[in-house]
């Protein structure tokens, strides 16, 4: 920048130099001829040297000022290439990879914070307690197991495609992009670990070499992708409600009790001591395929 504008300095003297010539006292006609138009040839290639240099100090003026203007956010939302990681309703949300997938984006902010006592049934029911809650953007109670993962407390996870797979004991997860461990520490008050895994691509995907010990789990098909959030409150709220020991419901149409809520907790993975788990580590992971899009992190208590 500096070089040019003394390029464009010295060319202006040297214009004025040039007047200054034409204004001495003539000399020999024919020599003075032949001076002034090698004089005034020099003088049209220099200002045509300086209209140059006046444009790019233009241009590189502008190229400054635009690098150092901030990235438009009037819409209030960062660029989706931008990873973020925020707080919002209780939860610790990592978007890892969303610039290809906006629905999620658009979902993943409305999830609420779990709620264990407004939600006593799975959600594939109604559920009188929120009556806002749709079924259609529920999910199905699909296939159960327990034990999981019973055999050297190592397996793989299945998540089919369009499906959520929910595993309620201490588990570890490892990926290339995000790794996460919940496991209790004997001599230490136990803790439910749950972690919920929904799978929003067209392919089934499988998660190998995985860790569960003494599992249980439940997969079925989400049924509503761009309305998750609803899935994902009533699956961390109705799952953490059975750790907790509240009161909740097999079937709420025949009042078919699953947990009691009573001195003696039958929930998932706390019911081998009679007050149940004091608190709920809940973990939810969004993928398509082998691609993390983003987790959530909380905690419920009592």
């Amino acid at each position: 920048m500096k070089k040019i504008l003394v390029l464009v300095v010295v060319s202006i003297l040297l214009l004025t130099a040039c007047d200054a010539v034409k204004g001495r006292e003539p000399v020999e006609p024919n020599v003075e001829s032949e001076v002034l138009a090698l004089l005034a040839t020099q003088q049209a290639e220099l200002a045509q040297t300086v209209s140059g240099l006046a444009t790019q100090v233009a241009n590189l003026a502008q190229n400054t000022q635009e690098a150092s203007s901030p990235v438009d956010l009037t819409d209030g939302v960062p660029p989706a290439t931008l990873a973020a990681q925020f707080s919002n309703n209780g939860w610790e949300i990592n978007e890892i990879d969303l610039k290809d997938d906006p629905i999620v984006a658009a979902w993943l902010p409305k999830v609420r914070a779990p709620a264990p006592e407004l939600w006593p049934t799975f959600p594939n029911v109604a559920n009188p307690k929120v009556a806002d809650f749709n079924v259609a953007d529920g999910v199905e109670y699909g296939q159960d197991d327990s034990p999981f993962c019973e055999q050297d407390q190592r397996c793989d996870w299945v998540i089919p495609a369009w499906h959520y797979r929910l595993i309620s004991g201490d588990y570890k997860f490892t990926s290339p992009k995000f790794s996460y461990s919940c496991q209790n520490v004997e001599g230490q008050d136990r803790k439910g670990c749950l972690i919920i895994l929904f799978n929003v691509m067209n392919e089934s995907f499988t998660w190998r070499d995985q860790s569960v010990n003494n599992g249980f789990t439940v997969m079925g098909r989400y049924w509503n992708g761009e309305a998750l959030e609803w899935a994902v409150w009533g699956l961390t709220s109705h799952a953490a409600a059975n750790m907790l020991n509240y009161p909740t419901l097999r079937n709420s149409i025949t009042g078919d009790v699953l947990n009691a809520g009573s001195s003696i907790n039958a929930g998932a993975n706390c019911g081998i001591q009679p007050n149940a788990c004091e608190t709920v580590d809940v973990m939810v992971i969004v993928h398509a395929g082998d691609r993390i899009l983003a987790t959530m992190h909380t905690t419920v208590s009592r």
